[in-house]
């Protein structure tokens, strides 16, 4: 008897991260389900739906036996604060709740680094520490970045008491390397950004394939950053972070061209290791 495909529903599936995380768990021999709201279905493996509306997430992911759930408005003041704010957080919480209700246990959600670094900051933004990892203090401070923490607000009550469980990934900029914007001679990085970190939407996708796949423990949420080793940035990362956050504590080992990203949970969870660099071009 032939053994059933795992079947994976991919929300977001025509987005950057959706498309190349729907080719990717394709290839490794799942059924791959894809969902957005752009165009309309083909009868076979994509069909269009709004997932704010609930009865809908129950029809596109019955069947599924995991779900990563990609799709949502990607930044802000691409719409009005409260659009995107409520069709985030309504997306998110209909895709836990309708994977409670129909048995689906594993669920990958996309999260942002923009939790820890709003790219439109109204107040300073400040660190503890660098490498930063997941245990570093939150800080959003607009509509996408509340959004995207409310929704990890929302993993946490679905794994500890509705059975779920779920990852969150925190992915930083997504790009392909070859587009990484570089400053010109003499010009002053941008520190709204968030120090020039990045990741290749190959990686993302692997990274989205293990979280839903890779044996976790039950009834569990994860929080983890997703980012390259390296950052996008023509300067050491030491001179860097003493230039712009001299009051930021430097841990041990930190220097080179390193991401001011530590990714170490990722690797030790669910095996994501980034392979693509900027520095490889």
């Amino acid at each position: 008897m032939t053994e059933r495909k795992r079947r994976i529903v991919v929300t977001g599936s025509k987005g950057l991260v959706g498309s190349h995380t729907f080719d990717y768990a394709k290839a490794q021999g799942a059924d791959v389900f894809g969902v957005d709201i752009v165009g309309r279905g083909n009868l076979t493996d994509y069909i269009s739906a709004d997932l704010t509306d609930l009865g809908q997430v129950f029809d596109v992911l019955h069947g599924a036996d995991a779900v990563i759930h990609l799709a949502a408005i990607n930044a802000q003041r691409v719409y009005p604060a409260a659009r995107t704010y409520m069709t985030n957080l309504a997306s998110t919480f209909n895709v836990f709740q309708a994977c409670y209700q129909l048995g689906i246990k594993r669920v990958v959600a996309a999260s942002s680094i923009q939790v820890n670094h709003t790219v439109t900051p109204r107040t300073p933004i400040r660190y503890q520490y660098f490498p930063f990892d997941e245990a570093h203090p939150v800080d959003p401070q607009d509509d996408y970045s509340l959004s995207k923490y409310s929704g990890e607000l929302a993993a946490d009550t679905f794994a500890h008491h509705y059975g779920l469980t779920i990852v969150s990934l925190r992915f930083t900029g997504v790009y392909m390397p070859e587009s990484l914007y570089k400053l010109a001679p003499g010009e002053e990085p941008d520190i709204t950004s968030v120090h020039y970190s990045y990741i290749d939407p190959r990686d993302t996708a692997r990274a989205c394939y293990l979280a839903a796949t890779v044996p976790l423990p039950e009834n569990t949420h994860t929080v983890a950053l997703i980012a390259a080793r390296d950052h996008a940035l023509d300067m050491p990362s030491l001179e860097y972070a003493r230039r712009y956050y001299p009051d930021t504590e430097i841990r041990p080992g930190f220097g080179g061209y390193q991401s001011f990203l530590d990714t170490t949970r990722a690797e030790k969870l669910f095996g994501f290791v980034p392979q693509y660099s900027c520095r490889a071009i």
